[in-house]
């Protein structure tokens, strides 16, 4: 088996036989061959990795390879399908109209039923943006290779750490994920953007730190009764995961225990694991995931240093279209086609009487056809061009959601603390949530008057939407939730 990272920065390859890592190796990327997510340059990419698999000596081309999930929707929903019943398309689509802003038009959508839920069945659901999955197999088959398996980078990542709870931290020269995983459940996936360039260690490591946070933050808030457990390990993966520094910083600044990787797969000590976490996690997906419904039972395998280690499940989707997959004829199609063979050899006789006739008329339908293909083409194009730049402005709107609930959060409470530095008054601020363009939060003051004075300072603020619509009982209450509409 070859599996197949592809990222802005470079490409990385592994070869895995039999449980068994043979080969690997990465090539980095010119600048511009990947713009948002998607391969503009497929010819360069398709002859970069012909070049990457030339000089570790494989030959192979049935490859697994991954999708990035930085443009990638990936949500947990419940779809009111009896249990007895299994999960149809069109159910699942309606409920992806309600939680994911994107097109059918412009989006692939997959998913995978998880395990049953209160009036209905959790069903694992996943948008990507058609652009992003048709430029890569565009760019494979400029390679001469066919992809049977399309991977979502973040569950490759889940997949690869192999344990029931854990947090991983991916981290790449542009981007990086992060990822809770809780009762052998990939339960959050989130990938944001960023520029490390120019950032002093501390400061790389602080927004790393702060995105940890707000991703287990997130993960509290919608499971009240069972928080995530700080000894919780984290594993840190990716490119820059060999910068010991960084990855110091890093523990300083979390009660997560730091450990390395062990996936269940026979390696050489030399390997860099966490650099080839992905790999790993996409060699994995054939051999220990379910096709439909996760399973909570564990096998045992032998892995380097670590005996009987535990295996968990993670959802395995494929994330490569139909319209890409080989097609195979059924034994009722190879039949009717050997009937029609046989029919047809009847009268092949009368065929050439005609034949002279027949190829004139047929140059004109297929002069034709040309023509009306190229028409129809352009004209696809030119149609696809502006819903292409209004999705991808969908997403970036998406991805930045993230950073903008920080800026939100700390709007609020320096005008908490501008409050009682200047007044000597208390302002205290207990539960924060963020919901879409939305942030809403509870706080309590000393007196109504300092409420009051509260609520005028964040409309003075200016970030926020005015008037601000306070809590019921207001001016006589000293405290209430407040949801703010940030202006953007």
């Amino acid at each position: 088996m070859i599996t197949l990272e592809i990222n802005s920065a470079d490409i990385r390859i592994m070869e895995v036989s039999e449980g068994k890592v043979i080969k690997w190796g990465s090539r980095p990327l010119e600048p511009g061959i990947i713009k948002e997510g998607v391969v503009v340059a497929p010819q360069a990419l398709g002859t970069a990795v012909k070049q990457l698999m030339a000089s570790n000596g494989i030959k192979e081309k049935k490859v697994t390879a991954c999708i990035g999930s930085l443009y990638s929707l990936s949500r947990m929903v419940l779809v009111p399908t009896p249990l007895e019943q299994p999960v149809t398309e069109e159910a699942v689509l309606e409920v992806a109209e309600d939680v994911m802003p994107l097109s059918q038009e412009e989006t692939y959508f997959f998913w995978q039923t998880i395990a049953p839920g209160h009036g209905g069945q959790q069903v694992l659901l996943i948008g990507v943006p058609r652009e992003v999955i048709d430029s890569e197999v565009r760019a494979l088959r400029a390679a001469g290779i066919n992809p049977h398996i399309l991977g979502l980078k973040t569950l490759a990542l889940a997949r690869a750490v192999n344990r029931k709870d854990a947090l991983v931290l991916n981290i790449e020269p542009t981007s990086f994920d992060t990822i809770v995983v809780a009762g052998g459940v990939a339960e959050l996936l989130r990938t944001s953007a960023w520029q490390p360039e120019g950032l002093s260690e501390e400061d790389r490591a602080e927004q790393l730190v702060s995105a940890i946070r707000l991703t287990v933050s997130f993960y509290d808030t919608h499971h009240p009764g069972a928080p995530f457990d700080p000894k919780t390990p984290i594993f840190i993966t990716g490119q820059m995961s060999g910068d010991r520094a960084l990855i110091d910083d890093i523990q300083g600044g979390i009660e997560y225990p730091i450990e390395p990787m062990s996936p269940p797969l026979e390696y050489p000590e030399h390997l860099p694991v966490s650099q080839y976490a992905v790999n790993l996690g996409l060699a994995l997906k054939a051999t220990t995931a379910p096709r439909m419904r996760i399973s909570f039972t564990r096998k045992s395998r032998e892995t380097p240093g670590n005996v009987g280690h535990m295996v968990f499940s993670i959802p395995d989707i494929n994330l490569l279209p139909q319209i890409y997959k080989p097609w195979r004829p059924s034994a009722r199609q190879i039949y009717a086609s050997l009937a029609i063979v046989a029919v047809l050899s009847l009268f092949f006789p009368i065929y050439q009487v005609t034949t002279d006739a027949m190829r004139e008329t047929a140059l004109v339908r297929q002069r034709y056809a040309a023509t009306n293909t190229v028409m129809q083409r352009r004209l696809a194009e030119l149609s696809k061009r502006e819903p292409l730049q209004k999705a991808i402005t969908q997403y970036k709107s998406i991805v930045d959601m993230g950073g903008a609930f920080v800026d939100d959060l700390e709007a609020v409470k320096k005008e908490a603390k501008n409050l009682g530095n200047d007044a000597g008054k208390f302002i205290e601020i207990r539960t924060i949530s963020h919901y879409g363009n939305s942030i809403t939060f509870f706080c309590e003051a000393d007196s109504y008057n300092t409420f009051r004075d509260f609520i005028k300072a964040l409309e003075d603020n200016g970030q926020f939407t005015t008037p601000i619509i306070p809590p019921e009982g207001y001016p006589y209450i000293k405290g209430g939730t407040i949801t703010l509409q940030p202006k953007r």
